[in-house]
């Protein structure tokens, strides 16, 4: 038998029993060990497979003294060892739930940051147990592309709660076609309107703090790399419905002028009044979040797809302005 460390498995698996991997012909290949779940490790009750990945790890010096596993193992025949690696290793990932680190598959870490400081936000109300939820799985996500995207299904669960509140403020028995209508409109209505639609509500009621967007706004000017980046997703694949326009002043132009602001932004952006200053912030905000979700969510041809050197972007930019309007969506909800 031939152990080979394993360096990731999936979390959906229980990891109290070994599991034994065969090959297509129902031929046995070796068996899974979760070897880390173990603890401090009793020689006299672990399995023939796991022995053999102890001896492996052990230091010759530490054997039979107290020691806890640095690695899970896939344990194989030794009859197996070449036809695995050569056939099967590579793609572990994807039918078995667990990886073995290369030089060509390697897991990056994360990206961290050291904030200065976090401000509790009082008053935020979940209005359901899946916007609660959506919220918990934000948390345990270690990649800014997954929590990116639980972040967003908040925005994605409102909708349908605002759509279920408008229809109960109607009378159902007098008012089928005002039901029908909301129905229709949530149909065809794209995912970017239904943001715009979300904000807009919310800022007519007086519920937005367009300042405290404009500051997370003008964080894309934070480093010249994430102004870079930002050209990029928001301009070079531009999409419908971006409502800053390549005509206007270009976005490095405007960051170097004081930046987003009521009197330099009317003054600097063609078409920017004070009368919509409120309405181009909110679309510019509800555009941002959206093409980094599809950045995220699609990897096809024409959209940028996004690379591990792009969490930073995510985490320092993308990822607050996404939480402060879900600040404010959900503070303010019934």
């Amino acid at each position: 038998m031939i152990p080979l460390p394993v360096d990731a498995i999936s979390f959906a698996y229980k990891k109290e029993d070994d599991i034994e991997v065969y090959d297509e012909n129902d031929q046995l290949l070796g068996v899974l060990c979760f070897c880390k779940a173990l603890g401090d490790v009793d020689l006299s009750q672990i399995t023939d497979a796991q022995y053999i990945a102890y001896i492996n790890e052990v230091d010759k010096n530490s054997f039979g003294l107290p020691y806890r596993f640095q690695k899970d193992y896939i344990v194989l025949q030794k009859s197996r060892y070449i036809d695995y690696k050569e056939k099967y290793m590579k793609s572990a990932p994807l039918w078995g739930a667990f990886l073995h680190e290369t030089e060509e598959v390697a897991i990056y870490q994360a990206y961290q940051f050291q904030p200065d400081r976090i401000t509790a936000v009082p008053g935020i109300n979940f209005p359901t147990d899946y916007h609660q939820e959506s919220c918990i799985r934000s948390v345990v996500q270690p990649y800014a592309f997954e929590r990116f995207l639980k972040l967003y299904h908040l925005l994605e669960l409102i909708f349908d709660y605002d759509l279920v509140q408008q229809i109960k403020n109607l009378n159902i028995n007098s008012n089928l076609q005002g039901i029908a209508r909301l129905l229709s409109l949530y149909s065809s209505s794209k995912e970017l309107n239904k943001i715009n639609a979300l904000l807009k509500s919310r800022h007519v009621q007086g519920k937005i703090d367009i300042d405290r967007i404009v500051i997370c706004l003008n964080k894309i000017d934070r480093t010249p790399e994430t102004l870079d980046k930002g050209k990029v997703i928001f301009f070079d694949y531009s999409k419908e419905g971006n409502p800053y326009q390549d005509s206007w002043t270009p976005l490095e132009d405007l960051m170097a002028t004081n930046k987003f602001n009521r009197p330099n932004t009317n003054s600097n952006i063609k078409g920017i009044t004070t009368n919509n200053y409120e309405t181009i912030i909110i679309k510019i905000a509800a555009y941002w979040i959206y093409r980094v979700r599809s950045c995220i969510a699609h990897n096809r041809i024409g959209e940028y797809i996004m690379l591990p050197e792009d969490e930073e972007f995510i985490v320092e930019f993308a990822e607050p302005l996404l939480r402060e309007v879900l600040y404010q969506v959900f503070t303010h909800s019934p």
